[in-house]
C-alpha cells in the first residue's frame, strides 16, 4: 500500500498576477537604485531619469484614485478566491494524512497478528512475513507523517503570500483616499494658470512619479507628507497644496521648473515667482518653507 496524494482544486490565477506591472515600489533602497543616485540628490529623494524610472519599472500606486482603489478591490477579491482553493486543497491534503496513518495502523495491527502467529508456530517463513508487514506499515507511517507536514506548509507559505497581497490591495486604497483628500492634481495648464498675476492664491506643488518609492511615501500615501501638510495649511487662506506627475506630463522646464529629482516641490505665486524647496520633508521645514514663501497666502 502506497499512500496517494489528493488531486489539487483548481489552481486559482494568483492574486498577484494582477500586480504584474504595479507591484510595490518600495525597494528604492536597493543597491541598483543606490547606484543611480547622484551626489545632488538628496536621501528623501529618487534621480529623474529613465534608468531610475527603468530600475523601479514595477510600481504598485497609479495616482489615479479610481484606478487604485478598483484595483485594490480586485486584489482582494482574487484573494479571498485563492483562499477558497487554499482551504479546500488544505482540507484534502489532510484528509489524505488521515486516512493514510489509519491503513498504516491497520497494517500494524495485522503485523502483531501475524507476529504472534507466527512466533506460536515458529515458523521462518511467518517470521520474515511479519517483519515485511512491520517495514511496510512503518514505511507507509512516514509517508503520511510527511504529507501532513506538506499540507502544512503549503497552507501555511499560502496564508503568508495572502497577508502580502491584502496589505497591497491596503495602500491602494490608502492611496485611492489619499489622491480625494485636499491635494489638487495639476496639469501643465492649472500650472501655468497658477503663475498668472490675475492669480488669487499661491500654490505650493510637488512633481512626482507613481514609479518613485520616495514619492509614493511623500505623495501617495493616505498618511504622507504632502496630505499632512495639507491638512496643517487646511485654515490658511489664499493657498492651494498641489502635486503634478511628471509620468502623465512633461515638465515645462522652459518656464523655469528644474526637476532632476522628484519629489520636488515649489511654491508659486501669481506674478511668476517661483521658489524652489530645499529643505527636509519634516513637517516643520515644510510649513516654514511656505511661510516664508508665501506672497497672496495668510498661513497661521
Amino acid at each position: 500500500f502506497a499512500p496517494e496524494e489528493p488531486t489539487q482544486t483548481q489552481n486559482f490565477p494568483p492574486a498577484h498576477f494582477l500586480l504584474t506591472m504595479r507591484t510595490a515600489c518600495f525597494s528604492v533602497l536597493s543597491a541598483s537604485a543606490l547606484l543611480l543616485h547622484r551626489d545632488d540628490v538628496p536621501s528623501w529623494a529618487c534621480p529623474n531619469t529613465a534608468a531610475a524610472k527603468a530600475a523601479s519599472q514595477d510600481w504598485l500606486v497609479s495616482g489615479d484614485a479610481a484606478e487604485d482603489l478598483a484595483d485594490g478591490k480586485a486584489i482582494e477579491a482574487a484573494v479571498a478566491t485563492e483562499q477558497q482553493g487554499v482551504l479546500a486543497d488544505a482540507k484534502a491534503w489532510a484528509a489524505g494524512a488521515v486516512k493514510d496513518v489509519a491503513e498504516a495502523q491497520k497494517h500494524l495491527a495485522q503485523a502483531a497478528s501475524f507476529q504472534k502467529k507466527a512466533a506460536a508456530d515458529k515458523s521462518d517463513a511467518d517470521l520474515k512475513k511479519v517483519g515485511d508487514e512491520v517495514a511496510q506499515a512503518e514505511q507507509e507511517q512516514e509517508e503520511a507523517a510527511a504529507l501532513a507536514k506538506k499540507a502544512s506548509a503549503v497552507t501555511k507559505a499560502e496564508k503568508a503570500e495572502a497577508a502580502q497581497e491584502l496589505a497591497d490591495a491596503k495602500k491602494l486604497e490608502e492611496a485611492a483616499a489619499a489622491e480625494k483628500a485636499g491635494v489638487v492634481a495639476m496639469d501643465i495648464p492649472a500650472l501655468l494658470q497658477a503663475e498668472k498675476a490675475t492669480e488669487t492664491q499661491d500654490t505650493f506643488v510637488a512633481f512626482y512619479a507613481p514609479w518613485c518609492g520616495h514619492c509614493q511615501t511623500f505623495v501617495l500615501q493616505q498618511n504622507g507628507g504632502l496630505n499632512q501638510l495639507a491638512t496643517a495649511l487646511s485654515s490658511a487662506k489664499n493657498l492651494r497644496v498641489a502635486k503634478f506627475d511628471v509620468d502623465a506630463e512633461e515638465i515645462p522646464s522652459e518656464h523655469g521648473y528644474a526637476v532632476q529629482y522628484i519629489p520636488t516641490s515649489y511654491m508659486i505665486c501669481p506674478g511668476g515667482k517661483k521658489t524652489k524647496y530645499s529643505g527636509g520633508m519634516d513637517q516643520a521645514s515644510l510649513v516654514s518653507f511656505v511661510k516664508a514663501n508665501s506672497c497672496k497666502a495668510s498661513v497661521p
